[in-house]
C-alpha cells in the first residue's frame, strides 16, 4: 500500500516508519528536514518528502496518490500562539485532503487523554470528554476525522495510546518521555527522594505495540472505529519509581506523597486492541528499556 506518514522523525513516528516498511508498505514521510530519519532516509520503501502540515499546497501534494494516511504529527507553535488550534487545523485540512485525493483509509495516532477525567472503568465507545488542551487537541482530530470520512466515504480509525515507552527506533533516533517519568528519573540520578502518589498508575502502551496496531488498523477488514491502545495491567507510580531507583543504581527509597482522596486506579478496557494484535500488549519491559535509554543518557 502507499502510504502517508506524518510525524516520520519523531519517538513514536520512526517506530511507525519501521513498522509500516517490515509490513511491505511504500511510505511518503512528510517531514522538515529528511535527515530526521535516520537510516530510514534512503531506504527504497521510504520517499522523503519535504514539507509542513501547516502549509495547504505541501499537503496536498504530499497526500496525491496515496492509498491510506498514518497521522501521527502534532503540530505545536510556540507559546501563546494558538498551539493547540493549529494542530487541529492541520489535522481537519489533512482528512479533508485525503478524503479529496480517494485515500481509502486514514489512521490517527490519537491519545487516552480524551478520556479525561479518568474513571475506574473506560472504554472506546465512552463520550470523549477531557480535561486539557492536549486532550481536546485529540478529541478534536477524532472528530475531524469522523467529518471527512462522512463527506468523502472513506474509512477511519482512531488508535488512542497511554503514555508510550521503550527505547528508540535507532541509535541517535528520536525519543520522548511522559514528565513524570522524567521527574522520577531525575530524583533518582540526583539520589534525591522520590515522592510517588500511594495507589495511583498508569497503563503504559509499549511503541512497538503502537506501531504494530496503527500497522494493523490500515490494513484490517471492517475495523472499529476506536482503539484503546494500552496494557491491560497499570503499573503504579511507585513501581515506575523502583524501576527508576534500580536503573540508576541508586539507595534512595521512596516517599509517599500525601494522599488525596481515596479513588480507584484508572482502567481502560483493552480487549479491543488485544483481539486486533492477537493478544495482550504487555508495556513494563519496554518501560524499563525506556528508563534505562534515559539513564544511559543523562550518564553521558
Amino acid at each position: 500500500m502507499r502510504v502517508l506518514l506524518t510525524g516520520a522523525s519523531g519517538y513514536l513516528g520512526q517506530h511507525l516508519l519501521g513498522e509500516l516498511v517490515a509490513e511491505g508498505h511504500e511510505v511518503t514521510a512528510l517531514v522538515r528536514a529528511s535527515a530526521r530519519l535516520g537510516p530510514f532516509a534512503q531506504h527504497p520503501q521510504v520517499r522523503p518528502r519535504v514539507g509542513d502540515l501547516a502549509r495547504d499546497d505541501d499537503v496536498v501534494d504530499a497526500i496525491a496518490g496515496q492509498e491510506g494516511c498514518v497521522h501521527a504529527a502534532l503540530v505545536w507553535g510556540d507559546p501563546g500562539d494558538d498551539l493547540e488550534l493549529r494542530d487541529v487545523v492541520a489535522a481537519a485540512k489533512l482528512f479533508a485532503a485525503a478524503g479529496r485525493a480517494g485515500v481509502g483509509r486514514c489512521v490517527l495516532v490519537s491519545s487516552t487523554a480524551v478520556h479525561r477525567p479518568f474513571t475506574a472503568s473506560m472504554g472506546e465507545d465512552d463520550c470523549l470528554a477531557t480535561a486539557d488542551l492536549y486532550g481536546a487537541t485529540k478529541a478534536a482530530g477524532e472528530l475531524f476525522l469522523r467529518a471527512a470520512c462522512a463527506a468523502h466515504g472513506m474509512d477511519g480509525v482512531a488508535i488512542r495510546p497511554g503514555p508510550i515507552v521503550g527505547p528508540p527506533a535507532f541509535a541517535g533516533g528520536s525519543f520522548r518521555s511522559d514528565r513524570r517519568i522524567e521527574q522520577l528519573v531525575e530524583d533518582a540520578l540526583a539520589r534525591r527522594p522520590l515522592a510517588v502518589p500511594p495507589e495511583d498508575g498508569r497503563q503504559f502502551s509499549d511503541v512497538r505495540a503502537v506501531s504494530r496496531a496503527v500497522s494493523r488498523a490500515l490494513v484490517v477488514a471492517a475495523p472499529h472505529p476506536t482503539y484503546l491502545c494500552v496494557d491491560r495491567d497499570p503499573v503504579t507510580w511507585g513501581e515506575v519509581a523502583e524501576i527508576a531507583l534500580a536503573a540508576a543504581s541508586s539507595t534512595r527509597r521512596l516517599v509517599a506523597a500525601p494522599a488525596g482522596p481515596a479513588a480507584s486506579l484508572p482502567r481502560f478496557r483493552a480487549d479491543r486492541v488485544e483481539a486486533l494484535l492477537g493478544g495482550p500488549i504487555p508495556a513494563r519491559e519496554a518501560l524499563k528499556l525506556h528508563v534505562a535509554h534515559m539513564v544511559a543518557c543523562a550518564r553521558r
